[in-house]
């Protein structure tokens, strides 16, 4: 191994102070290599929190304004200076981060100087583009007091906000009279770790000075005000004159006398803890809480909290109820902490209102700069011991591991290996090699094992601590030996090198040592731990920030490769505008309306038995069956034995740049009979069967040896056994044999009623994405707040169903709750289908399924439906099942529902008549002749929008347009229909190309400081007309909220704005006026400019605001097309400005003055990239001169905008390939009296000139393009090139 494997050392430095606000940022390279450094603040994926993010910094930059003295005071005294706390065994130098700060200044901007108390006034205030939607998704409960949640990147200082929102509260309610602030108040900790490193700050052990002693939280002149007592939860009885912090875990605040007896110990989401014990303090604690005037609440490692039924929950809720019955004002603020706070459905939480992406830590220093190893294939091995079947795994790791070893030993420092398991017997056995096999010598006997429920104790056992599992309650001594193991472990004296856990080190665990995490679980929230909480668990630094470059290094699971590509976007990557597939979305929730109806809109759903059931036992399989099973497939080659040294490489997490390489070696087994035990494991968990070693083992050693690879193999053959872990002979064994198991297995039943129909008004409420893709309705004939749709088809038909004769209640059957009906898909595998809609109509009841594209289990879902309905009609109620295909509901002309499922009844038919309607679906087609349906639709679209047009935008905006497109076509010939759903689908993305555009063009010039930004975004106006300095000020305003912080307001009005001053303002401003004037003022500007005009004119009238409903079918096609022509203009100028900073323009030479009098020269020399003529030097004459002319073509209209209309002439003097290389000359007309006049002043034009081409660069492009696919498929010259039609090929 490599004494330093580091290459790229320049990636791990920080790019700013961890106390400094953050002004850069680093992403990845467009070409996927390295990365690069970006001007500007990382943006924030969470809508809210990055809009707060710029009212807070203007909040800020203006003095805090209406802000008390309280809170000015301590924002200044915390904030504005260095604190010296060598005295409290601290820092001769302490401040406090800037994700700290800001997150401190976020909640008391929203508490105190705007006073949102509720979530749905941030939410309609803060929320964006779809607030007003979002809003309407908030629940009374998540109403009922103040939630505001922090989510900050582990390592980034949790605590620490949680006690200065303390010591604000504390003083606020004590110095201001009007305060509605707490001086009591609740710690909540999800487990026992966590409440134990809590107390190490708020109350530590042995009296020493806590948290409020240690940082400069209060002022010393306020000292003798401070009078805080530290209550922890077994010590509830007592009292106290000042303040109190009640430090407990969430079990301690349940009322148990409310909930039926269960069991003995309650197990929460961490350690059991007895009933007795529980019962014994947890009463006095609730007693003693509920007896204050107010509360104020924190959770920390929140992310327990989603489920608002959850106990977690109800306990906050009957904290705050019985406070205000016993006479209190309830909980002022919760306030919610985590490094992830998101849902099970990974969800970000909606009070969020900070945030601190990983990325930004990263940046600053806070924590380690987390690295992804990679070493050739590692893959699972196919062997049933967890050490043997994660072997490449533990083996990468623990070189990685050896290297920051030897990297950190000789500073006294012991870097520390976390492998973290999928159960107990993998920990155990993953324990047992580390500590005995002689390839992992150094982590032999130091290797220690945790178990994770902490219903145990630490032991001995075979030499090493390992945790037992014991059904009593976990003692105090057990508590002390971890703290005590935990201190040892990042001082350095205790033994261990390794910790083997299953989920104990997911949070609360601060050893800051560990160097190298291999994770071998799976990732799920279903499994209550993700990524980031795993990485989390390495991030802390073992040295300050600032000393030393650290890093942490993640051996690849599926899980992190996964994180790295999706998840992290939202963690270190930014938004990309426009160019990225990333889709804004807002998290709303779905609930039955109390204000509504609920005996009109009632609708109850039955409950019937399964159509299948799996037997529990296996009955034989025969060789004869296993051969037949294969036979439609070719034997696999059995290869040869690949090497065993790798080449390992660490990439950075959030730029994805190589920053370490070198060799592993990572032998692997010589015996393949581990490889049964493990498939017959795996075809047990696909089948959901159990006990089949005897039938499965002796037939796979048979595939292994005599099928699959063709005769005369062997099971300890190392060439098989290298195979054996390989993908394709995984998906061959599930082909083959998971058709016989279920053939074997599954018996099939009739559906009967199995308890009392469901009401839809007693669903839970269930969260669902809102977006401009799935945008979520309101409809006075359901019995919900909102109704989610996942396709313009479904929001066709809500828009139907809201008006349509016949419909008495419909309920989109969707949300945990939602009905599933079962059925058998391809090879025997049970499955579950999810129809859309319940309509009522008259006495019927209908199951109603919306399809688009057709799919080869769609017949088999339509036949359960169809069974279901008849299983579930009775005398009282018929159900019936209506499919409506896009097609059919978009040539639908009716006004009732009635019809409209007599009009869908023959696709019904077809689609239950399965071989019939096969013929009919493209997906089965091999004659490459499209359906009617699809060619009559594609007709129609074209008619609208041509595909010419489509193929020229990116894949996000090509499907709103499509979607725009089809929802037209669904309402075109419908009488009485609002058409302005239709612009909806196009509303987002005409804001995200405007603002990509205003990016594109302007924020290269934002100035880097805080300082010079000011200055830049505020125009001198003494000398401006009065009237239009609130115009000019709101612009600039505007702009700097859209460029610095990418949270500006209507986007395409503001580029409309910025046209409107530079092709028709002749007033002259500096500073971002100047840089807006040089940027939009070009040729061809005028017509983008009235383009985005008109569209913004009829958005803000006809569709954001309904002045007149849109029922003119006519107009609104019109329409359609011309923001479709908007929306590709706006694309072209984007991907041209992005093209043209790639290209290179310069003046060559410039006629000398003293020569001017009888001519005057302007050389310009250009490159156009991306364009392949051959090898570099000169081109063919005849082909270099049509080439040349096209430029000059191009060209003409630059020169003849700045210097005036055909007052040069303009001629390619030379042609080079490789890229494209060219020089034009532009020389003078006629008289050249007024250039030797003005010649210093046309001598800087001719520069301004230079950057004109190169902003023109990508028409240049697209013209020469056009000849040349005119070359290549005509062999002649085009007689005309529209540079308008398509951006420059790999300009975007």
């Amino acid at each position: 191994m490599p004494e330093n494997p580091t290459i790229k050392p320049e990636a791990l430095e920080p790019l700013f102070a961890a106390w400094e606000e953050p002004e850069q940022h680093r992403v990845k390279r467009a070409d996927g290599e390295g990365a690069t450094v970006r001007k500007g603040r990382r943006p924030s994926s969470i809508t809210i929190a990055q809009n707060l993010r710029a009212a807070v910094r203007e909040w800020r930059d203006n003095f805090y304004f209406g802000a008390s003295e309280t809170t000015r005071y301590l924002l200044n005294h915390w904030f504005g200076r260095v604190h010296d706390r060598r005295e409290f065994g601290g820092p001769e130098e302490f401040r406090y981060y800037f994700c700290q700060r800001e997150a401190m200044e976020t909640f008391i901007y929203l508490k105190e100087v705007r006073q949102l108390e509720r979530l749905s006034q941030v939410v309609a205030e803060f929320g964006g583009a779809n607030a007003e939607i979002a809003a309407l998704g908030i629940t009374e409960g998540e109403d009922a007091w103040s939630r505001y949640a922090f989510k900050m990147a582990t390592g980034s200082g949790k605590t620490k906000v949680m006690s200065l929102a303390m010591v604000w509260s504390y003083f606020h309610a004590l110095r201001e009279s009007e305060s509605r602030m707490a001086k009591h108040f609740v710690v909540v900790a999800p487990n026992l770790t966590v409440f134990e490193r809590l107390k190490e700050d708020f109350k530590p052990e042995g009296g020493g000075p806590d948290i409020f002693d240690k940082d400069p939280l209060i002022p010393t002149e306020w000292r003798g005000d401070w009078n805080l007592s530290v209550v922890l939860q077994d010590e509830a009885s007592g009292a106290a004159t000042g303040g109190v912090l009640y430090l407990t875990n969430i079990h301690r605040l349940f009322d148990n006398t409310r909930r039926k007896k269960e069991a003995e110990t309650y197990d929460w989401v961490g350690p059991a803890v007895s009933k007795a014990k529980a019962l014994d303090t947890g009463a006095a604690l609730r007693d003693r809480i509920t007896s204050h005037p107010r509360l104020l609440l924190m959770n920390d490692e929140a992310h327990h909290v989603w489920d608002a039924d959850s106990a977690w929950n109800e306990a906050i809720a009957w904290l705050h109820d019985t406070n205000r019955k016993r006479g209190g004002d309830g909980l002022v603020g919760q306030l919610d902490f985590s490094a992830t706070p998101k849902d099970n459905k990974a969800n970000y939480f909606k009070h969020i209102i900070c945030d601190t992406p990983l990325g930004e830590a990263v940046d600053a220093g806070i924590v380690k700069t987390p690295i992804i190893g990679r070493a050739g294939r590692l893959v699972e091995q196919a062997a049933d011991n967890a050490a043997y079947k994660y072997e490449l795994h533990l083996k990468l790791g623990y070189e990685r591991w050896r290297r920051s070893w030897q990297e950190w030993k000789r500073s006294g420092r012991k870097p520390l290996l976390f492998v973290m398991c999928e159960d107990t017997k993998a920990a155990d056995e993953i324990t047992a090699r580390l500590n005995g096999d002689e390839v992992f010598k150094e982590l032999n006997g130091r290797t220690i094992n945790l178990h994770t429920n902490l219903k145990g104790k630490i032991k001995k056992v075979a030499g090493r601590e390992v945790f037992v599992e014991n059904e009593k309650d976990i003692s105090d001594e057990d508590l002390k030996a971890l703290r005590k193991l935990s201190r040892e472990l990042d001082s350095g004296a205790s033994p261990y090198f390794c910790i083997v856990s299953v989920l104990m080190l997911r949070e609360g665990w601060d050893v800051k040592n560990v160097t190298t995490i291999v994770p071998l679980r799976p990732y799920s929230a279903k499994a209550g731990i993700l990524p980031e909480q795993t990485l989390g668990r390495g991030l802390r630094r073992m040295t300050p920030p600032g000393q030393a470059n650290e890093i942490v290094a993640v051996v690849e699971h599926e899980a992190f490769a996964r994180l790295y590509r999706e998840e992290l976007a939202e963690e270190g990557l930014p938004i990309e505008i426009v160019e990225v597939d990333h889709v804004p979305t807002t998290t709303v929730s779905i609930f039955p309306d109390p204000a509504k109806d609920q005996k009109t809109l009632e609708i109850l759903i039955p409950r019937l038995t399964a159509a299948a059931q799996t037997r529990a036992t296996l009955g034989p399989i025969s060789e004869a069956e296993v051969r037949a099973g294969f036979a439609k497939y070719p034997p696999l080659p059995i290869g040869s034995r690949g090497p065993d040294e790798v080449p390992y490489e660490g990439r950075h997490l959030i730029t994805g740049e190589v920053v370490e390489r070198m060799k592993v070696n990572l032998a692997l087994l010589d015996s393949g009979i581990g490889a049964l035990s493990f498939y017959v494991q795996e075809l047990e968990y696909i089948a959901k069967i159990k006990n089949t070693h005897t039938v499965l083992a002796p037939l796979l050693q048979i595939f292994f040896e005599q099928i699959l690879f063709g005769p005369e193999h062997s099971i300890f053959d190392p060439v098989l056994v290298a195979r054996l872990s390989d993908s394709d002979v995984r998906e061959h064994v599930r082909a083959v044999f998971v058709p016989l198991i279920r053939a074997k297995t599954l018996q099939k039943q009739i559906r009967t009623p199995e308890a009392t129909p469901v009401a839809v008004s007693s669903w839970r409420p269930f969260q669902v994405t809102a977006s401009e893709r799935r945008p979520v309705l309101q409809s006075e004939r359901t019995l919900f707040n909102l109704v989610p749709c996942n396709r313009s088809l479904e929001q066709a038909l809500v828009e139907f169903m809201g008006k349509a004769a016949g419909v008495s209640a419909f309920a989109k059957n969707a949300g945990p709750q939602a009905l599933r009906i079962d059925y058998l898909a391809e090879g025997q595998r049970l499955a579950f289908y999810t129809p859309d809609f319940f309509v009522r109509s008259g006495g019927t009841m209908f199951l109603v399924e919306t399809k688009g594209q057709v799919d080869r289990e769609v017949p088999a879902k339509a036949k359960a439906a169809v069974e279901w309905c008849k299983s579930a009609s009775g005398k009282a109620t018929k159900w019936e099942y209506v499919f409506v295909p896009e097609g059919v509901f978009q040539r639908f002309h009716g006004t009732t529902f009635g019809e409209m499922a007599r009009t869908c009844a023959p696709s019904l038919r077809d689609l239950l008549d399965q071989p019939a309607y096969i013929e009919e679906l493209p997906l089965f087609i091999t004659t490459g002749v499209a359906p009617l349906d699809s060619r009559v639709s594609e007709a129609k679209a074209e008619a609208i929008v041509p595909q010419r047009i489509l193929a020229g935008l990116p894949e996000r905006l090509r499907k709103a347009v499509e979607e725009a497109v089809s929802l037209y076509l669904f309402f075109e010939k419908k009488p009485g229909v609002n058409f302005a759903p239709v612009f909806t689908a196009l509303l987002g993305v005409l804001d995200e190309a405007a603002r990509g555009l205003l990016l594109q063009k302007l924020q290269d010039r934002v100035p880097t400081t805080a300082r010079d930004q000011a200055k830049w975004f505020e125009p001198y106006l003494e000398k401006v007309d009065s009237r239009m300095h609130r115009h000019y000020t709101e612009l600039a305003r505007n702009l700097r909220k859209t460029l610095v912080y990418q949270t500006g307001v209507s986007p395409l009005g503001l580029l409309r704005n910025c046209y409107d001053y530079a092709l028709n303002d002749s007033t002259v401003l500096t500073g971002v006026f100047d840089a807006v004037r040089v940027e939009f003022r070009q040729p061809g500007a005028r017509s983008v400019f009235e383009a985005v005009r008109s569209v913004n004119e009829f958005r803000n009238t006809r569709v954001a605001h309904q002045e007149k409903p849109l029922t003119d079918a006519v107009e609104a096609k019109a329409q359609l097309q011309t923001w479709v022509e908007a929306l590709t203009k706006l694309w072209i100028e984007h991907s041209d400005a992005h093209y043209a900073k790639r290209c290179s323009v310069s003046v060559e030479s410039i006629t000398p003055k003293e020569h001017a009098a009888n001519t005057f020269e302007i050389v310009i020399a250009g490159r156009l990239v991306d364009i392949n003529l051959g090898p570099p030097g000169k081109l063919p004459t005849e082909f270099a001169k049509r080439i040349g002319d096209e430029i000059v073509r191009q060209v003409k209209p630059v020169v003849d905008f700045r210097f005036g209309a055909n007052r040069f002439t303009v001629a390619c003097l030379d042609l080079r390939a490789g890229s494209l290389d060219y020089t034009v000359i532009a020389t003078v007309v006629g008289t050249t009296y007024l250039f030797v006049k003005d010649y210093d002043k046309l001598r800087a034009n001719a520069t301004v000139l230079a950057a004109d081409i190169q902003r023109v660069s990508g028409r240049i492009k697209r013209a020469v393009d056009g000849l040349l696919d005119d070359s290549v498929n005509s062999g002649h010259k085009q007689s005309a090139v529209t540079p308008e039609d398509h951006p420059a090929k790999g300009s975007g």
